[in-house]
Formats: structure tokens, sequence, C-alpha cells
């Protein structure tokens, strides 16, 4: 699987940031990470609903060890940009 475009300076973990999302997404979703386009917006994946949604990101935030603010999924554009944030978010996180 190849790094989503524009995810960062350590491609490695911008990978697993982009396997965590892709599997979450998918999984919450009920479709193969196949399906799930990244320059496609997250509305777009099929089976993609507000609540589902909501699980998927509590998922990753479990998953990464980070906190995504409340508003993050109207700030997002597409798959992509998300584990961009995410990735962002991981690599700010307190060491330890």
């Amino acid at each position: 699987m190849s790094a989503a475009p524009g995810l960062g300076q350590r491609p490695e973990a911008d990978e697993d940031v982009l396997s965590i999302v892709l599997d979450a997404l998918a999984t919450h979703a009920g479709v193969d990470p196949s399906r799930i386009g990244l320059n496609e917006p997250l509305s777009a994946i099929p089976g993609i609903e507000s609540v589902t949604a909501l699980r998927a990101i509590t998922a990753v935030e479990d998953a990464c060890g980070v906190l995504i603010p409340d508003d993050f999924l109207f700030e997002t554009a597409t798959v992509a940009q998300f584990c961009h944030q995410v990735a962002e978010l991981r690599r700010a996180r307190p060491a330890g």
C-alpha cells in the first residue's frame, strides 16, 4: 500500500497511520479498505454515516494515542487529509 500524498516527514509512521485509518473506516463502514479512495471525501465512503464515522474516529484515537477534536470531520475534506491530520497529532503528542 503506498502512502497517501503529502502525509509527512516520516513515511513509516505515516504508513502506519494510513493503515490504522483505512482499517477503522472500513471496519465501521462495513466495506473492504480497497473501496476507500484516499482523495475522496469521508462522506463518499460506502456505508459511512455520522455514527459510524464517530466510531471509526474513536478507534483511530485509541490506536494512535491521540485526541481528535470534535470538529475534526468538518475540517477534513478527504481521507488523505484526515490521515495527514492524525499523523500530525501523533507527532505532536508528548513523548512518554
